[in-house]
């Protein structure tokens, strides 16, 4: 999701067209590698154990929790970055007028799209451990 919003969403919301190294039609996204601590450890440490403890509750309060939670540790870990290596790779957000806190760590735009985020990783999470059992007996384990 996010490399699908860095070919076309991120220029909207920012509200100007960004330098591009290759033409539009190749659907260039990029990603930093900054970010596996935060997609990798994020989802496995937050969300997961979040996503059985929330469960119970109505989807829109679900929703958002997720877009709650998703941006604020965008938030946080943008803040931490900065701190640490004195920049954070999505800094084009301190161009935005939508943008959080004055060095933009996260747009105001960006709340739904988490929201969504969260529970489509719901419903993968639910999948997987659905899955898991299965997998694994095929693997003989």
């Amino acid at each position: 999701m996010e490399t699908i919003s860095a070919v076309d969403a991120i220029e909207r919301l920012l509200g100007f067209k960004l330098h591009r190294r290759v033409p539009r039609k190749y659907l260039e996204g990029f990603v930093s590698v900054y970010m596996i601590p935060l997609h990798g450890l994020g989802v496995l440490l937050v969300l997961e154990p979040m996503i059985i403890l929330i469960a119970p509750l109505h989807w829109a309060l679900r929703y958002i929790i997720y877009a709650l939670v998703i941006t604020a540790a965008e938030v946080a870990w943008g803040w931490i970055l900065d701190k640490v290596l004195g920049f954070y790779p999505w800094d084009y957000y301190a161009e935005s007028r939508f943008r959080m806190f004055k060095r933009g760590y996260t747009l105001w735009t960006l709340l739904p799209m988490w929201g969504v985020a969260g529970m489509i990783l719901e419903v993968y999470s639910g999948l997987l451990r659905h899955l898991s059992p299965h997998v694994a007996g095929f693997f003989g384990y």
